[in-house]
This record gives C-alpha cells, structure tokens and sequence, in this order.
C-alpha cells in the first residue's frame, strides 16, 4: 500500500543581516554557531528517521533564515542525512530560500548536481531605494544577477519573492516591480503584503505613519497584482502564491491542503498525525536537545 505523502521543512536561523521588517526567527552575527547547529540538526534528523518512515518524503524546504548563507556543503549533507533515514522519492521538490547577496555560481551548481531542483529568491521589490530602507543587502541589478546566474547553474524551476505596502511604495512602483519580475519569467511569484510585527525596527519606525498604504490600498495593490500576474499566465493558487502551470510549490500545497508536514529547527512547526507542535523559538535549547512542544 502507497504511503501517505509528507513534506519537511528545515529551519536555518542564520542570517548576514536583519531585515527591517523580519519576524521570523534568525539570527545575524551568529555564524560561530553553524557548526555546533549542523550537527544539533542532524541529531533531531536522524531522531525524526522513524516518524518519516511512515511515510514518503516529497518534498523538502530548506527555509530560514538565509539557507544560502549557510552554504552548500551544509545544506547538500542535511539532504543526504534524509535521504539516507527517510522515503525520499526520487521526484521530490527540494527547494532552497536564497538572497542575492549570498548567491555564488559553484555553490548552486553543486545543489542542482546533487537533487535541489527549485529555488526560492528574495527580490521583494525593484526600486533600489526602497530595497535599503527595508535593510535588504542587494539591488535590483544584483537580484536580476543572482537570478540569470541560476538559470545557468541549471535551475529551471524559480520563485520571486516581492513585497508591497512598502513604506513610501506607490502603486506605479508595484506595478514596476511585478513588471520587471515578469520579464524573467520565473515559474512562481510570492507577492506578500508588508505586516508591521511589534519588536522589529519597522514597526517602531513606521506604525502610524502617513507613509504606509493604508487597507484600501494595500487591496487595490493585491487586486492589480493578481490581474495582472493572470493576463501572464500565472494562476492563482493560494493567498500570496502564483505559478505558471505545473509549478505550484508542493510544498506550499502541503500547508493549504492541511496534509502532513514535519518541521525541524528552532521556531519550525509541524502537523504529523493529526497533532500540530513545534520548536521554541530559541537556539540554545535547539542545540540542547531539547524536543518540539505539542499544541
């Protein structure tokens, strides 16, 4: 009998820098850290190896974080552990959260060698202003780089992450930013709403401010992206997701689907039998072995 499907997502708390905006769990300066949480992360990898037998593993998700700031070479042995301790298919979506900045040729070429077959880029906007008053380390000509050095390590399954409801953003600079991110042809966009979450510099900065798009706006930008991203063949299959046919993120399905996945890393949830737990948000107690909290 068939097993049921599973994903995995893999949390790497590892940043260069913060973003303005970010409240996901990572971590910038902590680089001394990656190798002791290398192996804390194949410890809970090869911990996990009995629940992931149940089922078969088809598609995987290094997320953080900054997966490609925490290099290849890592993330290749992370994928090898769960070849070798779980049913991963042989048709399995591995996909990989890059930034620009930390984009190298050899290093994507080594993940599409070895069975990553899809990558997820941070773009989140074109106009250079606006990308260093979110604290994002590229421009947009780094961005266009960083994703045409993709195409040629062999990459031909991409996402574009881009934002809107930027401070000071204008409608017409949302329109550029989806225009340009069209030209690409990427297979997949996530457009997100920028969402000021208390503790990070943004919302100290910004909550309240004139400069913000206030509801209505922020609706007429999501309306014109989801009208425009269809005239280009781009469907709409979740909230913030759009794929050209056939490249809807399994991953993403997974989730909306409310079908089994299984976190692993600090702040990582997971949805396994029927029960939702997950990870504190806290490294120290990751490295110390400490196990997932059931909802």
């Amino acid at each position: 009998m068939e097993r049921p499907r599973l994903g995995i997502y893999i949390h790497i708390p590892f940043c260069a820098s913060k973003c303005g905006y970010c409240d996901f769990y990572s971590l910038a300066g902590s680089e001394k850290q990656m190798p002791i949480f290398h192996q804390a992360l194949i410890d809970h990898l090869v911990e996990s190896a009995p629940s992931i037998r149940n089922y078969e593993v088809d598609s995987i998700y290094f997320g953080g974080g900054t997966p490609s700031y925490y290099g290849a070479e890592r993330l290749l042995e992370l994928f090898d552990v769960l070849k070798l301790n779980g049913n991963v298919r042989f048709d399995t979506e591995v996909t990989v959260e890059c930034n620009p900045d930390s984009m190298r040729y050899d290093e994507l070429r080594e993940m599409r060698e070895e069975g990553v077959n899809r990558l997820s880029i941070g773009v989140q906007a074109v106009q250079d202003d606006l990308l260093k008053m979110i604290g994002r380390r590229h421009n947009w000509a780094q961005a266009r780089e960083a994703y045409l050095m993709a195409r040629k390590a062999g990459f031909d399954n991409i996402s574009l992450d881009l934002m809107y409801g930027l401070p000071s953003q204008t409608k017409r600079d949302w329109a550029e930013s989806l225009a340009r991110a069209v030209e690409l042809k990427p297979e997949h966009l996530s457009c997100y709403a920028l969402k000021l979450e208390e503790g990070t510099p943004m919302y100290e900065n910004y909550k309240g401010s004139p400069l913000l798009a206030d509801d209505d706006e922020q609706a007429d930008m999501y309306s014109y992206c989801a009208q425009m991203l269809e005239r280009y063949g781009y469907k709409q299959y979740e909230i913030s997701n759009f794929a050209a046919p056939g490249f809807e993120s399994r991953h993403n399905l997974h989730y909306w689907l409310c079908e089994p996945y299984l976190g692993i890393g600090p702040a990582a949830h997971s949805f396994l039998c029927g029960k939702r737990f997950y990870y504190p948000r806290d490294l120290r107690a990751f490295l110390n072995g400490d196990g997932p909290v059931f909802d």
